[in-house]
């Protein structure tokens, strides 16, 4: 039986602590990797260490620290703050006044992509969202939604989007932010475009920018260059066509935009640790 937290109110001093975990991703553009609430203890903390999601918290009562980039935020209520895949952090719970939050772990190829219309970036992790406290409703139905099976991973993926959707409403208006809007522009035609035998300059050159300012965008936005977002986009879609269609593996290399079978193997070996045939019988 789910076991959903009641409205929050006076009395709730006790540590206590709600997550759901899911014990294998499944195939979407996004993905719900975990979701919770807790009511930390003093001191608690978590790191220092790297995460390979995103993963979001949003504060509503007590204090706390949060380290990334070389940098130390005081936290409080209403705060907010997002910690990217390979990116060295540390978080702990204030030791009087410890934080109670709510968090979700995401990802998949449109989870950066998502993040990059939102006034989060590589250089500014923490936010003060207007959206308030329906931010935390937004994250604790992702958590009411919460299932193992297939349709529960779509219905938690649509109120994920619902919540980034509130995170976007207090980003810039567009053309205010130059990285951000070219980073989006760059990896919204990589999206459309994966398929086709495409270049880090033919991005570039439908964004209007220099390769060098492309590749500084996609860095301040999604904390990698652009050919390796093309890259793990183009994996990312092979992996759901392994998944869910019958096509041979050197079908499925073409349709992800891949021209040499055997170097997207490679590939695939290196990023899963399984040739694709043998991550295509593992399927659920």
């Amino acid at each position: 039986m789910k076991n959903d937290k009641p409205g929050r109110g006076a009395g709730m001093s006790q540590d206590f602590k709600h997550s759901f975990k899911v014990s294998q991703r499944p195939e979407l553009s996004l993905t719900v990797y975990n979701v919770g609430f807790q009511k930390c203890p003093p001191d608690y903390g978590w790191g220092p260490g790297v995460r390979d999601h995103f993963l979001l918290h949003y504060i509503v009562s007590g204090r706390g620290t949060y380290d990334s980039g070389g940098r130390t935020f005081v936290l409080g209520p209403g705060d907010a703050f997002l910690a990217r895949p390979d990116t060295p952090i540390y978080y702990r719970a204030d030791p009087t006044d410890p934080w109670e939050y709510y968090w979700v772990g995401f990802s998949g190829p449109s989870a950066a992509l998502l993040l990059a219309q939102t006034p989060f970036s590589a250089s500014r992790p923490v936010l003060h969202p207007a959206a308030g406290d329906r931010l935390r409703r937004a994250l604790l139905d992702i958590y009411k939604a919460r299932g193992a099976d297939y349709p529960s991973a779509v219905r938690m993926a649509g109120y994920l989007q619902a919540a980034l959707g509130l995170l976007m409403d207090a980003a810039p208006a567009h053309g205010t932010d130059a990285l951000a809007d070219y980073a989006r522009r760059g990896a919204d035609f990589i999206q459309q475009n994966y398929s086709r035998d495409i270049s880090v300059e033919a991005v570039a050159a439908h964004v209007g920018v220099s390769r060098s300012y492309l590749h500084r965008a996609f860095r301040a936005a999604f904390g990698c260059a652009p050919g390796a977002y093309l890259t793990d986009f183009r994996l990312d879609r092979a992996s759901q066509l392994l998944r869910h269609s019958t096509l041979s593996v050197s079908a499925v290399a073409a349709s992800a935009g891949f021209s040499d079978p055997f170097y997207f193997s490679r590939l695939f070996r290196r990023r899963t640790g399984m040739s694709p045939s043998d991550y295509r019988l593992k399927k659920p």
